[in-house]
C-alpha cells in the first residue's frame, strides 16, 4: 500500500515563503495543497542544488484559477545575442522587453487550438506569443528556445495550484500570464466584462462579443501579467536531518471575477393574418379550433422577430430552506425580484436570442486542499455558482403586430398571442387557471405555477424546450356542450375535445405544425422563395386526413431549442351571450374560459385571461393574461454541453431528430447519448414519462408516442429545431463567440 505524508503549507503560516519539513523515510508520496510528489523523483538527487516552487493563483480573495501560466524567467544569454534564429523568437533580457511584434514576454498561446474534450476553440482570441506544442515539436528553432528558456514553465491545475520542480536556487523572477477569458470554469465573456467588470465598450468589437486587437498586452482588458522576485531554497536543505525545503509563491489576479451562465434559443409564431379561430357564419365551438387561412399550417406563413424576455429570480436573502415552503409563505411571489436588463447581457436578432446572466447564490472559495468550500453569501471572498429563477418570453404587439379580426356566429373574434413561462409543468387539474371554479384551488395553483423555477449552474449553457400540444374539437352543431371542469376540456359526447392526437384533421387540430415545405402553395401557385426552405421542422407523424394526405407534421411532443407561440382567436368577453358554454377561445390555450359572476355574464374583476389583468405574476409585477395553460404547455430549460453544441454545428439541416445524427459520418456517438440524456423527450418509459395529460380519455393519448399513435409505444427520439427562415440559434452562438 502506498503511504503518503501530507504537509500543511498554508500561506499565512509560512515565514519568508519557505517551509522545511522532516520527511519520513518510508513514504511514497509527499502531498501538499492539491499537489503530490512521488518520492522516487527526488531520492536519486540526494544532495540537491535545486528547489521546488509551489503556489496558487487566486482571484476574489480565495478562488483558485485554472489555466494560469507560470514560469521562471530566464534572460537572453550573452552567447545567444547574435543568433538571429533565437533572438527573433526570444529577445527578452527582461520580462518587459518586446519582441518584433511589439509583444512583451508572456506565456499565452500565439494561436488558438481545438480543445479535444469539447471541440471548442481555446482561447477564443489568441494574443500571446508562446508557441503551441505542434510548433515546438516540428520546428527546431522553437524546440531549441523552448528547452533553454522555457524549461521551468507550467500551468495551474483545475483548482489553481502549480508546481515547478528543479528550479535553480537563489533569487529568481517568477512570471504569471493569465487570460481571464480562458480560465476554465471561471472564464469571463467579453459581454460579461462590460456588464459586470465595468470595462469600456471601446475595448471591444462586434457588439461586445470580441476583444479589440492590440499588440500591446497592457491594452488588452482580459490579459494580466505579473512578475515577483522569489528566493528559492534548496529542496534538500539539510542532508543530516533529512529535511526538505519548499518555496511557495502565490499570485492574486486583479480582476474581480463573476460567474455567469448562458441561455439561448429560437422562437417563432403565426403569420400577420393567421390564428387558430376562423370566420364562420354559424356560432359553433368547432370554429375556435379551425385554422384561419388556407396557408396557416405552412411554415411559409410563420414569422419571427426580436423576442421580449423577462427574468425573475430569488435573491440570496431567500434561503434554500425557505424555498421548500415558499409557495405557502409567499403565494404571490413578492420575495422574488425582476432582473434589470442592465444587469445581464442580451443579444437578439429575428427569431434567436442569447442572454448571459450573473450567478448570485452559493458562494464558494478554494480551501487548502483544493476543495470547494461554501462561504456566506455576504462574504467579500469567493464567487457565486448558482442562480434560481424563471424566464418569460413573448412577442409583444410592438414586436409583431396583430391588427386583424373576424366573426364567428356574428360575434367578433380577435387574436391573442400566447406567451410562455419557463419552466412550467402543472399536473392535471392544477393549471394556473385564474378562472377555475374553486377560488382556493386558484390560489394554490397560481402559487405553484409562479414559484416553479430552475437552478442554473455557473458556466453552463442552457437552451429551452417546450411540449407542443394539439387539441381538436369534434364537429357538431352544439353551441353549448358539456364542459369537464376537472380537466378543463369540452366533454360532450358529440362535441368533445381530442387532446394530443397529432394525426387528426390538421384543419381543426389547433397547434399542429406541418414540417415539410411544399413546392406549391395551397392555391397551386409555385413557391418561388427558395430561401424559406431552410425552415424545415422535424416531424413525428404524418397527417392523412382532409386534403393533407402524406404531409409530415409535428405535434404532441417536446421540441428542443425552439418554442412556437401560437396565435389564438378569442371572442369578445363583454358579450352576454351564453353560446359556446361561455367559451372565449379554444382549450389548447385556455384551461377554462367560463366566465363567473352575476348571471354568468362577466369575468370576475381584473380576472380576464384575454386582456391585461391585475393578477400577480411575481416580483410585484402583475398581468397573467396570454400565458398558455400550464398543464398542457410544459416548458423547461435543458443543459447543453459545449461539445454537444459544437458537434451539432456539423448537422446540415435546421430540424432533425436524434436518429438522424447516427446517419452522419463521423458524428460522435457519445454526443448522441448526451443529447438523449439531457434533452427533453419521451425516452424515460411508461412509468415516468415527462408528458402532460398523458391519458385523460378512453380513446387514449398520443402524447409522445411513435408516429402519433394513441396508446402506442413511447417515442425514443429527441426532436431539435434550430430556427425558422433566417434564424439559427446554434450559428448565433458561434457568431457571438460563445462556442
Amino acid at each position: 500500500m502506498n503511504k503518503s505524508q501530507r504537509i500543511s503549507i498554508n500561506k499565512e503560516s509560512l515565514e519568508d515563503n519557505h517551509i522545511k519539513v522532516k520527511l519520513e523515510q518510508d513514504v511514497d508520496f509527499f502531498e501538499f495543497m492539491s499537489l503530490k510528489i512521488d518520492t522516487k523523483e527526488f531520492y536519486e538527487n540526494f544532495n540537491a542544488n535545486y528547489g521546488v516552487l509551489v503556489g496558487r493563483v487566486v482571484a476574489n480573495e480565495g478562488v483558485g484559477i485554472p489555466n494560469a501560466r507560470i514560469s521562471i524567467f530566464i534572460p537572453l544569454q550573452e552567447e545567444d545575442e547574435n543568433d538571429n534564429t533565437i533572438v527573433n523568437l526570444y529577445p527578452y533580457k527582461t520580462p518587459r522587453d518586446r519582441n518584433r511584434d511589439g509583444k512583451r514576454y508572456n506565456l499565452l498561446p500565439r494561436v488558438s487550438t481545438i480543445n479535444p474534450e469539447d471541440n471548442t476553440i481555446q482561447p477564443k482570441q489568441a494574443f500571446g506569443s508562446f508557441p503551441i506544442k505542434p510548433e515546438i515539436v516540428t520546428n527546431p528553432s522553437f524546440m531549441k528556445v523552448y528547452k533553454k528558456y522555457y524549461k521551468y514553465t507550467t500551468t495551474t491545475n483545475n483548482v489553481g495550484d502549480y508546481m515547478i520542480f528543479g528550479v535553480p536556487t537563489g533569487i529568481q523572477t517568477v512570471h504569471l500570464s493569465v487570460d481571464i477569458t480562458d480560465i476554465g470554469d471561471y472564464s469571463m465573456t467579453p459581454a460579461a466584462m462590460v456588464t459586470n467588470l465595468g470595462y469600456s465598450d471601446n475595448l471591444f468589437t462586434d457588439n461586445n462579443t470580441r476583444i479589440k486587437p492590440s499588440e500591446d498586452l497592457d491594452d488588452l482588458p482580459h490579459i494580466e501579467t505579473q512578475e515577483i522576485s522569489v528566493d528559492i531554497i534548496p529542496f534538500w536543505g539539510d542532508t543530516e536531518n533529512f529535511e526538505i525545503g519548499i518555496t511557495r509563491q502565490d499570485f492574486r489576479i486583479r480582476a474581480r471575477l463573476m460567474n455567469t451562465f448562458t441561455i439561448f434559443g429560437t422562437v417563432f409564431t403565426d403569420g400577420t393574418n393567421h390564428m387558430w379561430g376562423n370566420n364562420a357564419s354559424k356560432g359553433r365551438l368547432h370554429h375556435l379550433y379551425e385554422r384561419r387561412n388556407l396557408e396557416h399550417l405552412e411554415l411559409t406563413s410563420k414569422r419571427i422577430g426580436k423576442i421580449t424576455e423577462k427574468i425573475y429570480y430569488y435573491p440570496n436573502t431567500v434561503t434554500d430552506d425557505e424555498l421548500i415552503t415558499i409557495q405557502e409563505t409567499d403565494p404571490n411571489g413578492n420575495r422574488m425580484l425582476l432582473l434589470d436588463p442592465s444587469e445581464y447581457s442580451v443579444f437578439k436578432r429575428d427569431g434567436d436570442f442569447v442572454v448571459i446572466v450573473n450567478c448570485n447564490r452559493r458562494k464558494v472559495i478554494t480551501d487548502e486542499f483544493g476543495d470547494e468550500q461554501v462561504v456566506d453569501d455576504s462574504s467579500t471572498a469567493g464567487v457565486f455558482t448558482e442562480f434560481k429563477g424563471f424566464m418569460t418570453l413573448e412577442y409583444t404587439i410592438d414586436d409583431l403586430p396583430m391588427d386583424f379580426q373576424g366573426e364567428i356566429g356574428g360575434r367578433t373574434i380577435r387574436p391573442l398571442r400566447m406567451r410562455v413561462k419557463i419552466p412550467q409543468k402543472s399536473q392535471e387539474r392544477e393549471s394556473h387557471a385564474m378562472y377555475a371554479p374553486n377560488p382556493n384551488a386558484v390560489t394554490t395553483n397560481n402559487a405553484k405555477w409562479r414559484h416553479e423555477h430552475f437552478t442554473f449552474k455557473a458556466q453552463n449553457i442552457y437552451s429551452i424546450a417546450k411540449f407542443n400540444p394539439v387539441v381538436k374539437n369534434v364537429y357538431s352543431s352544439i353551441s353549448r356542450p358539456s364542459f369537464n371542469s376537472n380537466i378543463g376540456f369540452f366533454d360532450d359526447s358529440d362535441d368533445a375535445d381530442v387532446v394530443n392526437h397529432p394525426k387528426d384533421d390538421a384543419n381543426f387540430n389547433s397547434g399542429i405544425l406541418l414540417s415539410e415545405i411544399s413546392d406549391t402553395t395551397d392555391t397551386g401557385e409555385e413557391e418561388t422563395d427558395t430561401n424559406i426552405l431552410i425552415g424545415e421542422l422535424p416531424h413525428n407523424c404524418v397527417v392523412s386526413e382532409k386534403g393533407f394526405s402524406g404531409r409530415k407534421a409535428f405535434g404532441a411532443n417536446w421540441l428542443n431549442f425552439a418554442i412556437y407561440l401560437p396565435q389564438v382567436g378569442y371572442l369578445s368577453p363583454t358579450t352576454t351571450s351564453t353560446r359556446f358554454n361561455n367559451s372565449k377561445t379554444n382549450t389548447m390555450f385556455a384551461y377554462e374560459a367560463r366566465r363567473i359572476g352575476g348571471n354568468d355574464t362577466v369575468f370576475e374583476a381584473n380576472n380576464n385571461p384575454f386582456i391585461r389583468n391585475n393578477i400577480p405574476l411575481a416580483a410585484g409585477q402583475i398581468n397573467t393574461a396570454w400565458f398558455g395553460r400550464s398543464d398542457l404547455h410544459w416548458t423547461d430549460f435543458i443543459e447543453t454541453p459545449k461539445n454537444v453544441l459544437t458537434e451539432l454545428l456539423k448537422v446540415d439541416r435546421k430540424g432533425f431528430d436524434s436518429t438522424y445524427l447516427n446517419t452522419i459520418t463521423g458524428f460522435d456517438g457519445d454526443v448522441v447519448s448526451l443529447i438523449e440524456e439531457k434533452f427533453k423527450s419521451a425516452r424515460t418509459g411508461a412509468n415516468s414519462v415527462p408528458l402532460p395529460l398523458l391519458s385523460i380519455r378512453g380513446s387514449g393519448s398520443a402524447s409522445g408516442r411513435f408516429n402519433g399513435t394513441p396508446n402506442g409505444a413511447f417515442d425514443t427520439k429527441v426532436y431539435i429545431y434550430r430556427g425558422l427562415n433566417t434564424a439559427d440559434c446554434l450559428r448565433y452562438l458561434e457568431e457571438l463567440n460563445i462556442i
